[in-house]
């Protein structure tokens, strides 16, 4: 058979007293009171003092910003013009250097098509050979100045208008 429990007895942190209560809500509220205090008796942040500044006159300002826009918006003309004019110059050298090209390698290939004696049609091909490869590097290097060039002279309005005096 299952013995019934006894009752136990409170200790004594359970069973506390109305004092303790007190004291303990005393104690917690005591670190926000003076906090509080300490709040109340603060006195104001002083504000700095503010700059002086001297009025500018807005029409002096709005000219100026008017004319750098034209400044600006003159020297993007300029530039857009002469990158299409840089681009239709290499453009016009690659289609060339492509079609000289073309026209040195079938020239290549009749040659060593041709019916010849086996030593000269080998002379003909490296000869040919030689020259489509000398026209071949002029051309493109050619077109790489023009290319440089073509940068450059694109640049050269907004590097102006950048570096102007008065800016």
């Amino acid at each position: 058979m299952a013995e019934a429990k006894k009752p136990r007895a409170k200790s004594a942190t359970k069973a506390a007293s109305p004092e303790l209560k007190a004291d303990l809500i005393e104690l917690a509220a005591a670190p926000a009171t003076m906090a509080l205090e300490a709040v109340t008796a603060a006195k104001p942040a002083t504000q700095p003092k503010a700059l002086e500044v001297e009025p500018v006159a807005t029409e002096a300002l709005f000219s100026s910003a008017k004319k750098q826009s034209d400044v600006f918006r003159q020297a993007v003309g300029e530039a857009v013009t002469a990158s299409a004019k840089g681009a239709l110059e290499v453009n016009g050298k690659i289609i060339d250097a492509l079609n000289v090209q073309s026209s040195a390698a079938l020239d290549l290939w009749r040659s060593a098509i041709s019916p010849a004696p086996l030593p000269e049609a080998l002379k003909a091909h490296s000869q040919a050979t030689r020259q489509a490869y000398e026209v071949a590097s002029a051309q493109w290097k050619d077109i790489a100045e023009s290319t440089a060039l073509w940068f450059t002279k694109s640049l050269e309005p907004l590097h102006s208008a950048i570096q102007r005096p008065g800016r």
